[in-house]
């Protein structure tokens, strides 16, 4: 039997490292390739880029759904949003170009600004989309429906992605569904693309959309497709 210090990292431990003599208690976020680094969210939210030989579990439960207040504060906005904000020489106002995890690329009469989304406001007195509540109800279905089908130890997280809708991480035990397909994408269509990785669990990773990962599919509600979808047993 492992002991729990011994058991592999996935995304959503519980994880500690020493950071200048002090220990700082958090959650696997997310590996970062190559470089060996990973990133951790922390009890006051905070994000922070950690070789992922300095992590250890740290003994906590484990997250089982990771919906950061960036994530939240990013989903409010598109790309080509007119916004305002106030820089170091007054108010501002011009058109989204593109969407950090933090902060807005925001271009302004040729000029680009990076800006918190906690600074902006959309321009001509438009509402908000209320996106932070789209995305808490998406994962909260998705958690429903991971939990039906018994992925009790995997973690729902969501990502920025143009090309696919969602993938199955299997070393990590991580579903993550495109933030941009959750926000705008119709409950039947996200119902269909979480199911669709939920059966990649339940398949492994040999199955590929094969017979197998087709006949779960249909077993658990999915359309067996592989369209736009994508998963990965790295």
């Amino acid at each position: 039997m492992l002991h729990q210090q011994e058991r592999p990292l996935s995304i959503g431990s519980a994880v500690q490292f020493t950071h200048w003599g002090k220990t700082i208690h958090g959650h696997l976020l997310q590996r970062q390739g190559r470089r060996r680094f990973a990133k951790v969210i922390d009890t006051e939210e905070r994000t922070w880029n950690v070789p992922e030989a300095a992590l250890k579990h740290s003994g906590g439960e484990r997250r089982p759904t990771i919906v950061t207040r960036h994530d939240k504060a990013r989903a409010d906005y598109r790309v080509g949003d007119e916004v305002a904000f106030t820089g170091r020489d007054g108010p501002k106002r011009g058109e989204i170009v593109k969407l950090n995890p933090k902060r807005a690329k925001v271009r302004c009469e040729g000029t680009c600004w990076n800006v918190p989304y906690g600074l902006l406001r959309r321009a001509g007195g438009e509402s908000a989309r209320n996106g932070a509540e789209r995305l808490n109800d998406v994962a909260g279905m998705a958690r429903r429906l991971m939990e039906e089908h018994g992925l009790l130890d995997w973690t729902l997280a969501f990502v920025e992605a143009k090309r696919r809708l969602g993938d199955c991480h299997y070393r990590d035990c991580v579903i993550r569904i495109s933030r941009a397909h959750a926000l705008q994408g119709s409950e039947e269509q996200i119902r269909d693309t979480v199911l669709h990785e939920i059966a990649h669990a339940i398949a492994g990773p040999e199955a590929g959309h094969g017979p197998l990962w087709k006949a779960t599919a249909r077993r658990i509600g999915a359309m067996p497709r592989a369209k736009s979808y994508e998963s990965q047993a790295s």
